[in-house]
């Protein structure tokens, strides 16, 4: 991306050398944007507008972002707009000079500016003279007004680094971050082959004390400000830029005033249709909206700031497919257009198209569109979509790109829930309980991020914190079925068996069955003495799909868990002991199996055969009087 911003600079001071202005202007509009806050792009616009007071606007906002920047200072000088002082004096107006190849001369179509119209009027003119004094002092109120905010904003940026360290530093109930901010690879993985992201350090935990200040400032981040979507500078249309500073304050009302104002004065500015537009979505109204977005766009086909908007308020209204060709005109008309991807996103999620998400979001991302945002619905995805290493690797990249955005922690702890429970790897559970914390001390009414607390702490060996967790999470929801799950598990592991299949009975109920629910009801019905079930409804399912997962490292483990509570059942019925040897037998014979469940083989194999000493008795599970297992279930071939 930066190199195209680069190559689009370039082209735009070679239009400037040939005198072609008009494309020189198109293009830094374009470039402007895209970033706002780049003094390059304001000196070298200031050399092709068309007014004295839009040069000097240009200078004055490449200075505000530069103060050290000597062509803005020296333009400005020579504009009578600033005191010379003894060394601006002395030199002229010198505008940056850089080398451009002749092959970076002539226009691609793909460098088409979105929100420039050729059917534009020059905004050269300036304004009616009956308007003009009331527009300048309305100007002049709104330009106080905003150097009032930054220096505000200036205070709390100074203020902040002071505080940040001390409030991030008392957590008390959550696990210390490394003191030092250096990359650290990932977590092992099960197979060979890394996962596809380095973790970052994203943050101190945030204490749970501080969960009524805005996260924002409690995470130690410069954030680099985003352009307004769609605003390109008209300095000499004053009401058009009180118009959609009017927007930004949220006074949409206002906004339309001044809006039509600048319309009076230029009744083909597309950005002031656009703007309309969005004030009466803002409002609300949305016929007067489509309206206007609907005369923006004849006005510049390419703006795909409208076609976003206008998407936004068909998908309103339920014209779902008319808004997503908006959202793909949209993307078509300016392809590094982040919100209208993020807008794309947001609407697969609520249809869960989650293979066209993940689709579009990694398209996105390799031509350089990209925002923590994105980044986060393609973990989402990749989780949907069983990619569970990519998922934990979107997720730490989307979250360590924003540390303010919540929906960042869930996904991280998410991401490590599901590696914990898909590879079976207890190790990944204590990683999630941090992020999911900091994500439920804000949103604590989510049922979806208590469950993955509470399933996390569970992991963990936190049983009190756990069950304190998934209570919460089915209260929220009744038919939150990994709540469920993991609750019965929990029960499982406190002995309370009647009480634990209770629980992942209401999982099966409420969401379809996975291998993590098969194998737990298994165990559940096993230690309860109800061994057909177990078998015939649980085990017999759980080992069909552990069989069909491609994965070989994932495809053992599972069927290993398979083997063994087999082979636990098939002991319980002395005619049977042939066919738990060879369950046990399956399990040392695989490669890749849980350390825990392989020591489990080797001491029953052991035992059965007489190869090992005769295990110390244990307490187990008195069978029901028609507990025992039925010998015509048969003995499993295992195809690994």
């Amino acid at each position: 991306m930066a190199a195209e911003t680069s190559k689009t600079l370039t082209e735009a001071i070679a239009a400037v050398r040939l005198g072609d202005r008009r494309h020189a202007r198109e293009l830094l509009s374009r470039l402007l944007r895209a970033d706002s806050q780049n003094a390059e792009n304001w000196v070298w616009m200031s050399a092709v507008v068309d007014s004295p007071r839009e040069r000097v606007y240009c200078l004055e906002s490449a200075l505000k972002i530069d103060p050290t920047n000597r062509a803005a200072m020296r333009g400005l000088v020579l504009f009578g707009a600033r005191s010379p002082s003894s060394s601006d004096l002395s030199q002229a107006l010198k505008l940056p000079r850089r080398e451009i190849a002749p092959t970076e001369i002539k226009p691609t179509p793909e460098e088409k500016p979105i929100v420039q119209s050729a059917q534009k009027k020059p905004a050269a003119s300036p304004f009616k003279p009956k308007r003009r004094r009331s527009f300048i002092q309305v100007f002049g109120i709104v330009l106080l007004s905003g150097i009032a905010i930054a220096a505000v904003g200036g205070v709390v940026y100074i203020l902040e680094p002071m505080f940040a360290p001390r409030f991030l530093g008392m957590a008390s109930t959550l696990p210390p971050a490394s003191p030092t901010a250096t990359d650290t690879p990932l977590p092992g993985t099960p197979t060979a082959t890394p996962i596809p992201a380095a973790t970052r350090i994203i943050r101190t935990p945030i204490p749970t004390e501080f969960v009524a200040t805005p996260l924002a400032l409690l995470v130690s981040e410069t954030r680099t400000p985003t352009p307004i979507a769609g605003f390109t500078p008209h300095p000499s249309n004053e009401s058009y830029t009180a118009g959609v500073k009017a927007i930004e304050d949220g006074d949409y009302e206002q906004a339309i005033f001044f809006l039509d104002q600048a319309l009076d004065y230029d009744p083909e500015l597309a950005e002031a249709l656009y703007f309309k537009a969005e004030a009466y979505r803002l409002i609300g109204n949305v016929g007067e909206a489509i309206n206007f977005y609907d005369q923006a766009v004849q006005f510049d086909l390419d703006y795909a700031a409208v076609y976003l908007g206008r998407g936004r308020v068909l998908l309103g209204r339920n014209l779902e497919e008319i808004a997503e060709q908006d959202f793909d005109r949209a993307i078509g008309s300016d392809p590094l257009f982040v919100e209208a991807y993020e807008e794309l996103a947001g609407f697969y999620e609520q249809k869960t198209f989650w293979q066209r998400m993940e689709t579009v979001m990694e398209q996105a991302l390799s031509i350089g569109a990209r925002s923590p945002q994105m980044l986060i619905y393609l973990s989402n995805a990749q989780l949907i979509l069983n990619q569970y290493e990519n998922a934990l690797g979107s997720a730490l990249e989307g979250s360590a790109d924003d540390p303010t955005l919540l929906d960042g922690y869930l996904a991280v702890g998410n991401a490590y829930v599901a590696m914990g429970i898909e590879t079976l790897d207890t190790s990944y559970f204590p990683r999630a309980i941090w992020p999911l914390q900091t994500y439920t001390a804000y949103r604590s009414g989510d049922p979806v991020g208590w469950a993955a607390l509470g399933r996390a702490l569970l992991g963990a060996g936190q049983q009190e914190e756990a069950l304190q967790a998934l209570n919460i999470a089915i209260e929220l929801n009744d038919r939150n079925a990994p709540a469920y799950l993991a609750r019965g598990i929990l029960h499982t592991e406190r002995g309370m068996y009647d009480a634990a299949i209770e629980d992942l009975n209401a999982a099966q109920r409420f969401a379809p069955a996975t291998f993590d629910l098969w194998i737990a009801t298994a165990n559940a019905l096993y230690l309860n003495g109800q061994y057909s079930d177990a078998l015939t409804d649980n085990i017999e399912p759980a080992h069909s799909y552990a069989n069909s997962i491609a994965d070989q490292f994932l495809r053992e483990r599972k069927l290993a868990e398979c083997y063994a509570l087999r082979g636990l059942i098939f002991e319980i019925n002395p005619e049977l002991l042939s066919d738990a040897i060879l369950q046990w037998s399956y399990i040392l014979g695989l490669e890749h199996v849980v350390p825990h469940t392989r020591a489990l083989a080797e001491q029953h194999y052991n035992e059965l055969t007489g190869v090992g000493p005769t295990r110390t008795p244990t307490v187990s599970p008195t069978p029901s009087p028609t507990a025992t297992p039925d010998g015509a279930i048969g003995t499993a071939t295992p195809n690994t």
